[in-house]
């Protein structure tokens, strides 16, 4: 062993505090409580006991992530990302970068990315939103985690969708909320339900252009008393408009952000859904009173996308590619969607139905007999994605179904899905209806 190995090996075991080093009188073992020493050796490892919070945390089943195959819900059509586009983008923005990218500045979000935001709402939404109220977060679920937390505290009631968002439900988990479930119907979240429920909530949390996952559009009348609701409790409403560049039958539904006269909705989205999923960016539109506090307290959570991917991101927006990608998806998909549906309709026969939704980048698919947890474990055996809707519910308010995302299968994949689907709830139905 050479001596500047053996130099090291003392010097890293003084450091440490195994040994003590006295100059000229040499180097001696440490004066250690033998006690300690054998307690250390005699540990047992930690039982990994999570506390009732994250316990519940662990236990909402978010199912899909990190699955493959047809028909996976929410996932865009990763083969048309605009890959060197995008490389060519941080190229540039790498080229370009300065002290702005580089520090700890813009807590709030990249303000050139919170303008496009705002112009983008503008022109698709018909949302009048200031950028000085736009909020960057790390994809809509850093949105609704920063925003539970930003205005309830542990205990606090939220009226959430029943079946709905298991996103939503983990967020206001994590941040100690009592959940509400209130029932959905074919008009949207039944208010006199959730009043009846829980009068005062300090949190609402709604997807009225298209309700997770059923695809229901919440009706006007619906969004009134949803409003006026909010308004007698004093509570704040989230609506989150996931995938509203995508509406395929029917105009545009005003976003319930423009029916809101007394600044009560906080509108959350994402552009993961149009784009790519890992890009981590999604924004909160906040009331005008909220957004000071907000942006300070955004710094705190840790919750804020790589300044890198917000300014290519902005760049992308502004000079026009995300409207021209947006052009490019929309004929696409409707050519699955419709795929879908036909497929279905044609090879399911009596085990179901497409339940109607006019935007989105998956159906439902409502079955008429078989239970959903089985169906889906079954196609899950067969390669194929397709989550129950039961386990997006709290109570038995859920139909029986399944999710089926379209947005990712090319049209000849999606009628092979379709035809192996079919012929494993055929089999299903034939083991369940079988005498004996």
């Amino acid at each position: 062993m050479g001596r500047n190995t053996v130099i090291a090996v003392f010097e890293r075991l003084a450091a440490d505090g195994f040994v003590e080093a006295r100059g000229a009188a040499g180097t001696v073992v440490a004066r250690i409580d033998s006690a300690l020493l054998l307690r250390h050796r005699a540990q047992k490892p930690a039982t990994g006991a999570l506390s009732a919070r994250g316990a519940a945390l662990a236990a909402i089943d978010r199912g899909t992530g990190d699955k493959s195959g047809p028909f996976v819900p929410g996932l865009p059509a990763l083969d048309l990302f605009p890959g060197d586009l995008w490389a060519r983008l941080v190229a540039r923005r790498l080229r370009q970068s300065s002290a702005a990218l580089l520090g700890f500045g813009h807590a709030q979000g990249w303000p050139p990315l919170r303008e496009a935001i705002a112009r983008h709402l503008a022109d698709s939404r018909g949302i009048v939103a200031d950028p000085a109220t736009v909020v960057i977060t790390t994809g809509a679920q850093g949105a609704l985690d920063f925003v539970a937390r930003l205005l309830c505290d542990v205990g606090d009631p939220v009226w959430i969708e029943d079946p709905g968002y298991l996103g939503a439900r983990g967020a206001f988990t994590a941040a100690g909320l009592r959940l509400v479930p209130v029932p959905v119907d074919e008009e949207g979240l039944r208010v006199d339900d959730a009043t009846a429920r829980e009068a005062r909530p300090r949190l609402v949390y709604v997807t009225p252009s298209h309700q997770y996952p059923t695809g229901v559009a919440m009706s006007l009348p619906r969004r009134l008393a949803l409003l006026a609701a909010a308004e007698a409790a004093g509570a704040w409403v989230i609506e989150d408009d996931y995938d509203s560049e995508f509406r395929f039958d029917g105009p545009p539904l005003a976003p319930l952000h423009n029916l809101d006269s007394g600044g009560r909705v906080i509108y959350i989205g994402t552009l993961g859904k149009a784009l790519a999923p890992a890009l981590r960016v999604g924004f909160a539109l906040l009331p005008q009173p909220l957004a000071a506090q907000a942006a300070i307290a955004l710094r705190h959570t840790g919750q804020a996308p790589p300044p890198l991917i917000q300014a290519t991101l902005a760049d992308f927006i502004a000079d026009g590619h995300f409207a021209a990608h947006l052009r490019k998806l929309k004929p696409i998909y409707a050519e699955r969607r419709a795929a879908l549906i036909e497929a279905c309709g044609r090879s399911l026969g009596g085990l179901g139905s497409i339940m109607r939704a006019e935007a989105g980048i998956q159906v439902a698919l409502r079955l008429h007999r078989l239970d959903d947890r089985a169906a889906a474990a079954a196609a899950a055996g067969a390669g194929i994605v397709a989550p129950a809707l039961s386990r997006a519910a709290i109570g038995p308010s859920a139909p029986s179904g399944l999710q089926l995302g379209f947005a990712a299968v090319d049209v000849a994949a999606i009628e092979a899905g379709v035809a192996r689907l079919a012929g494993v709830l055929r089999d299903l139905d034939a083991r369940a209806t079988r005498p004996g």
